[in-house]
Parts: C-alpha cells; structure tokens; sequence
C-alpha cells in the first residue's frame, strides 16, 4: 500500500433491507420489500398453512388470528414458537419460515417482472462512484443481510469490479478487481449443497428471521468471521438496516470490533437513513457512536440548510430547538439511500471538478437527480 492509499478514508457498507428497497422504489416499484410491505401476504398465508397443513388445528388457528397479523414482529413470533417445548409449536415456526420465503421470494419476482430486470440502480451508482478519479474514499467491502441479488447484480454488470462472496461457489469464478461482498444471513441465490451452489435451488442457504441467528455452522462462521476482520476500517455506512433488538448478534459484532481492538482509533458508524431512526439507535446503543445523515459532513450541512432553511451549517452548532425541528421536517418517509448518493455525487463535482467514470453511472445519475 503507498502513501496516497494510506490517505483514503477506508469505508465498509452494511445493508438492510431498506437498501434493496430503495432500489425499488427508486425506479417507481408499486410493490415494497420491507416487513410492513410482507406483513399482510404473511398473515393471510400463514392461515392458509394452518387450514392445509395442521388440519385447522384450534390453538395454531387462534393464534394465526390473534397474534400474526401486519403489527406483528415476525420474527418474535417464530423465536417464541421456536423455543418452545411443544413438538407441534416447533413445526408450525418452521412453517412461518417457509411462508416468508414464499412470500418474499414471490415479492422479489414481482418487482422483477414489473421492472423488466432487477432494479439495482442505486447499488450501480455507488459502485461506480469509487471510480472517479482521485474520489477520496477505499472501498472496503460490503455487509449484508439481503437475500436477494440486487448487490451482487450490480457489482457483475459495473464493468469495472466482481464479486468476492468469501465462500467458495461451485462453478463461479471471481472476476478482476473484487470487492468483498459478505452475506451474513445467505442468500435466496444458494442453494445448500457441497460445494454451495449458485442457483435457485430447493433447499435455500440462507438464516431465516428470528431474534437469535444461528451461524454456527459453515458458511455463516465463516462469513462472520471475515465480517469482523472486513471491519478494520475508518468508516462503517449503514444504509436501509434498523439495528433494532432483532439484530442482536450484529450489534454485538459491531460493538466488538469498535471497542475492543485498542490499537486502533474505533470506526466512525454513519447512518444512511431517517435521523429519527438514527436517533433512535443513538438512544438504545449509545456505545455504537453513530452519526446520523445531518451530523456527517459535508451532506450534514446542506442538509440542515435543506430542511431549516438559511445557509449551510453543522447539525452541533443548532440550537436544541433548531435540531428538533430539523430532525421533525426531514421526516421519515424518503428514499434515503437515493438522496444520500445525490449529495455525495454533488460534493464530489464541487470538490473535484468532474463525476465522469468510464460507465457513466454515477455522472447520469446526478443529471437525473
């Protein structure tokens, strides 16, 4: 590694949902992918499974009706159920896991056929971004918690970088220029075979929701374990990912690689989301140090002049009452990830005179947006 290398900024991206979300939505996708939009489809067929599949068993059809309705924390529900002592409330969790599969799957070929193609734009651009000359950024690698392929997608068609998945793919070769691309919960794209297999097999790889995440086994102990060593960065951005309780088992990898490492200055953790939401995660880890999108700098200014009005100035220097009310008029209903790449493609032309990359992706964007 040189000098100049030395001087980027070293960044990681975790991914949640809301990332691929944003990717739909973005190109006007009428269907959504996050819980709230799965919620309804997953309650009406869970009742279909108890009908079919228990024999309309009294208790599971009460419960179906009571407690899995669009409110509920699914993977509560398949936690609880999962640890219970009953034989029969075990089988019915496997069940719940198998009809949310069924319905995101379906979901995500919805999107598909509606679009024509997978709609990995947002994912595309940031890609390309790390090809402007003289960008003052590394990227690192990627963290994600999708099953779905938009990602890796958008990595094989940037024509500049390839996949690096960590695990080997029966029959799948890395291309030049990788990035390391881990997915910590598997993928709708694995099929569990020896060796894994690439494909859209009957037997998914993958770490169905519920509140503790069993990763003991390969590929997921390994996946983990590069996770942590991906993590020796400056800046770790989480687009799309709540960090609520149901992701125990990541906050812990966070927390660990921030804090425990001495010899090392702890990463900076930047939210690409509602400051609501990263309020929030201030609020419930405040050992994670995060920052929200109006507290990173530059965006963070020209956000608060965005929303407050006036000239550009740091989130810090608002008074109590001028953040709150910042914070209240962004609300929390945009495309984050979408308005994010606007700000950052609009301080790279300040800041370097030029967006050009040999795709065009990230220049085409910012004259759309």
């Amino acid at each position: 590694m040189n000098d100049d290398d030395r001087k980027l900024i070293r960044v990681v991206y975790l991914f949640g949902a809301g990332a691929s979300h944003a990717c739909a939505k973005s190109v006007g996708s009428a269907h959504g992918i996050l819980m709230r939009d799965l919620s309804e489809a997953i309650a009406d067929r869970v009742r279909l499974v108890v009908e079919e599949d228990f024999h309309g068993n009294e208790s599971l059809r009460q419960l179906a009706n009571d407690v899995v309705d669009a409110e509920t924390d699914f993977e509560h529900i398949i936690t609880f159920l999962d640890e219970s002592s009953s034989g029969l409330h075990r089988k019915f969790a496997s069940a719940l896991r198998r009809v949310f599969e069924e319905v995101l799957r379906k979901r995500l070929d919805d999107i598909q056929s509606e679009q024509g193609r997978i709609p990995d734009d947002l994912y595309r651009v940031l890609i390309d971004m790390y090809s402007v000359p003289d960008f003052p950024e590394q990227l690192r690698g990627f963290l994600t918690l999708n099953y779905d392929g938009y990602l890796e997608n958008a990595l094989d068609r940037s024509g500049t970088r390839s996949c690096d998945r960590g695990i080997f793919l029966n029959d799948v070769k890395i291309g030049p220029n990788p990035v390391r691309t881990l997915k910590l919960h598997g993928s709708f794209d694995w099929d569990e075979s020896w060796p894994v297999t690439l494909g859209r097999g009957d037997n998914t790889l993958w770490i169905p929701p519920g509140i503790q995440k069993a990763k003991e086994q390969y590929p997921f102990n390994l996946l983990w374990g590069y996770a942590r060593e991906l993590l020796d960065c400056d800046v770790l951005r989480v687009v799309g990912c709540r960090l609520g309780p149901n992701d125990w088992d990541l906050i812990s990898l966070l927390f660990a690689t921030r804090h425990i490492n001495r010899s090392m200055e702890p990463y900076r953790v930047e939210i690409v989301d509602a400051p609501i939401q990263a309020a929030r995660i201030q609020s419930e880890y405040p050992y994670l140090g995060v920052e929200s999108i109006l507290e990173t700098e530059p965006i963070g200014s020209q956000l608060v002049a965005e929303f407050l009005g006036g000239a550009p100035l740091p989130f810090r220097m608002l008074a109590t009452e001028q953040q709150k009310a910042v914070i209240a008029n962004a609300g929390n209903d945009k495309n984050w990830f979408r308005l994010w790449l606007k700000q950052k493609a609009e301080i790279t032309l300040r800041d370097l005179g030029s967006v050009a990359t040999a795709s065009g992706a990230f220049g085409e964007f910012l004259e759309a947006y």
